[in-house]
């Protein structure tokens, strides 16, 4: 295999374990690895066209893969009074619609130089959609291992890519374990954004063209998600305080997701196994920023106003800073000294769009409008996990029937054996059976998106 080529050797920042694969935890201690600040070239001597214009801060790899990834635009916006002037990163201008594309760039670059035949992926967001195409782009084979709940619009991208769907049936955590013995049969290369270092050494040149881009930054609202982008924007920042295009650090606000029975509208925005948070938090520190809970209602919300307003079509976690910059604005932020990190399209999240501005989201061939509320019901159950109740499934609904109508369902989708109850304290949450997946997934198959 061909040696990874890095600037600055990684270490482990607790021990001081020097490595040559890019892995994001110390394989001794379990700690992270990072790699020290590194000296570019001046300011004016960089000629912005792609992220690879900038690699004079990347590992060089002996075949690069790229699709013109990085460079995305900067604009403000105009029509919305009160963040009027708020400048907004449009990640989602990568090839496939999101900032994910730097990342894969590297991995998939790292991949084909050491002569792998095949890449495995498993995510439940953009991760997979754009591992996928960079795959594609090396002609090398690509497998993604998914969880029950993936998104048919997501799954149908994979599929245009060539993937090969290995249809889990579980959750993401039991998806990444089923992928990783997969790839350790197979001898195939496989790659998580949560543990690859190149993640964040290719997702930090948002943070160098940000300063690139803009002059004067004071603060950055970015969605905090698993914390890698947080964690790579900061990087960038530090590569560009060591060249001197800066003196200072931007002010780093972090938007979460606020716990909710709407949470899984927006769950890329969960952390519920946070390696990264106490890295987070000294980040936000580090810089004087803050972390800004949103429910993922308001992200729908300032979503709808920023496509019909600004013309711009984000996904619901994009939104999330959209909301957070409303609350900063007040008293704390300069709009106009404020960029806004739009990490994905809306195009990846049209179900999620659909739940709550239609009264019927998926329309099935043949099928009658009560079975098609069925089906509706029993995929939301399947999302939602650990929230599924009755009213949280009426909200979701978008409590267009009465919610008396959707307990009925609940009554014949469970004596139908399709679901079951269990008792939650005073709650009674649902949760879909074995045959229940086995019916969602061949009613997947045959589903028509469209208005009604």
């Amino acid at each position: 295999m061909t040696e990874l080529r890095w600037l600055k050797k990684p270490r482990c920042n607790e021990c001081g374990q020097e490595i040559i694969e890019p892995h994001l935890w110390c394989l001794n201690c379990n700690n992270l690895i990072s790699i020290q600040p590194i000296k570019g070239p001046k300011k004016s001597n960089i000629n912005l066209k792609s992220m690879w214009s900038l690699n004079s801060f990347l590992p060089s790899f002996s075949k690069i893969v790229s699709l013109v990834e990085g460079n995305t635009p900067i604009i403000q916006i105009k029509n919305i009074p009160e963040i009027k002037g708020l400048n907004v990163k449009l990640e989602f201008r990568n090839p496939t619609s999101s900032f994910r594309d730097r990342a894969s760039s590297l991995i998939v670059s790292d991949a084909l130089s050491k002569k792998y035949n095949e890449i495995i992926g498993a995510s439940t967001g953009s991760f997979s959609i754009s591992l996928a195409a960079y795959t594609s782009h090396a002609a090398l084979k690509s497998t993604a291992f998914i969880p029950g709940n993936l998104e048919l619009s997501k799954i149908e991208q994979l599929k245009m890519y060539g993937t090969k769907i290995v249809d889990t049936n579980k959750n993401l955590d039991e998806s990444i374990k089923s992928a990783k013995n997969y790839a350790l049969e197979q001898k195939s290369y496989f790659p998580t954004p949560n543990d690859n270092l190149l993640t964040i050494e290719g997702q930090k040149t948002i943070g160098l063209e940000l300063i690139l881009q803009l002059a004067n930054i004071e603060n950055v609202i970015i969605p905090r998600g698993s914390g890698t982008l947080i964690l790579s924007i900061f990087r960038g920042f530090e590569d560009a305080i060591e060249s001197g295009w800066i003196k200072k650090y931007p002010k780093i606000f972090a938007v979460s997701l606020k716990s909710s029975s709407n949470s899984h509208i927006a769950e890329s925005l969960e952390m519920k196994a946070p390696p990264l948070l106490d890295h987070i938090k000294k980040i936000i520190k580090k810089t004087k920023g803050k972390e800004l809970p949103i429910d993922a209602l308001d992200m729908i919300k300032n979503a709808s106003e920023v496509a019909k307003k600004e013309g711009l079509f984000i996904e619901p976690a994009s939104a999330s800073v959209i909301a957070a910059a409303k609350k900063l604005v007040h008293d704390e932020i300069d709009p106009q000294s404020t960029v806004a990190i739009l990490t994905g399209s809306g195009l990846n999240a049209l179900n999620k769009f659909a739940f709550q501005m239609r009264n019927l989201k998926k329309t099935v061939w043949g099928l009658s409008e009560t079975s098609t509320r069925r089906f509706e019901i029993l995929n939301i159950i399947a999302e939602k996990k650990n929230t599924t109740h009755g009213y949280a499934i009426w909200v979701s609904l978008g409590k267009k029937k009465t919610i008396q109508s959707i307990y009925h369902h609940l009554d014949s989708l469970n004596q139908d054996g399709l679901i079951e109850f269990k008792e939650v304290g005073n709650t009674k949450k649902c949760l879909i059976t074995k045959k229940g997946y086995e019916l969602l997934n061949k009613m997947r198959e045959i589903i028509d998106l469209r208005e009604i």
